[in-house]
């Protein structure tokens, strides 16, 4: 791992990649499963990385993961310089949805981890604004105008729901500035407008972008929007190309795999002063240590 890298930028690693849950997810005699989530974010640790992002759906999936002595311990690594962020649930989450029920339903199961969570006090808590709903209209092929009428209503929701989740968080000591809204299968304008009315950050997710998910929209021009409120960056590439009349689009691959132009992404955290914003890679640890060489190979915010 490039010492230089992390060094210079405030860079980080998911404790959540498909890779690392296969190494720590054990079956133990009873069948039920059991999921090493210490080890994990040690070896990330052992690896250099200074910065973890913890994954909050696990509260729900996997709840022994944040058991009172996982957080003691993952406490207890706080006094050795090592900080958390928290990618607050998404799974089965609908902050979006027109069904009352299932909307409130899912502000909550977003609030409850914060509950433990906190106690590790997180630079920022990641938040999907829209779920499923939203990026199955995006991928629906009718006229943006239509398009664009459903999101608005979808939107409505959206920031009804962040609105309740920022009002909560507070109670819990939790300033909206930590809490940062991604961009996803989202129009990238709207979660803007959802972050600005309730005055949270914007993670930008490069590898989204690069995909299509969030609209016509480049990084760079997503980090120039974000810069005022740019909360986290998730970083890794991804492309999105037609293969024979068909749209093919793949993320979360390792830097170099895809069309992420790492120069420009560099000169625009440079020309927004964004250098010093938390930078967290969304792969497993072996594509992090090839992304991290791409990175070394320029001199950072010096180009």
């Amino acid at each position: 791992m490039s010492e230089k890298v992390l060094n210079k930028m405030k860079i980080g690693i998911t404790a959540l990649s498909f890779e690392g849950v296969m190494e720590n997810l054990k079956l133990g005699i009873d069948d039920t499963m059991f999921f090493d989530h210490i080890r994990l974010v040690k070896k990330l640790v052992e690896n250099g990385f200074k910065h973890v992002e913890l994954t909050a759906d696990l509260y729900h999936v996997l709840p022994e993961s944040f058991s009172k002595s996982n957080i003691e311990e993952l406490d207890s690594m706080r006094y050795d310089g090592v900080s958390f962020s928290v990618h607050l649930p998404l799974l089965s989450v609908e902050l979006d949805s027109p069904v009352e029920d299932v909307r409130r339903a899912s502000v909550s199961a977003v609030v409850k981890p914060v509950e433990i969570l906190e106690e590790l006090k997180p630079l920022v808590y990641v938040l999907h604004a829209a779920g499923p709903i939203s990026a199955e209209l995006s991928r629906m092929n009718i006229s943006q105008s239509y398009k664009d009428m459903f999101f608005e209503i979808l939107a409505r929701n959206a920031s009804k729901s962040v609105e309740q989740i920022v009002s909560h968080l507070s109670d819990m000591g939790v300033a909206s500035r930590r809490i940062a809204l991604e961009s996803i299968e989202f129009p990238l304008h709207k979660t803007i407008e959802i972050a600005e009315e309730h005055d949270t950050s914007i993670c930008v997710d490069t590898g989204h972008i690069l995909a299509g998910y969030c609209g016509e929209i480049s990084v760079e021009e997503a980090i120039v929007r974000s810069s005022g409120r740019l909360g986290e960056i998730h970083l890794h590439d991804a492309y999105r190309k037609v293969v024979k009349d068909t749209v093919v689009a793949r993320d979360h691959l390792p830097l170099g795999a895809g069309n992420l132009n790492i120069e420009s992404f560099l000169k625009t955290l440079e020309k927004t002063g964004s250098q010093s914003t938390l930078i967290v890679f969304e792969l497993g640890l072996s594509d992090v240590k090839t992304s991290l060489e791409k990175l070394a190979s320029f001199d950072i915010f010096s180009l």
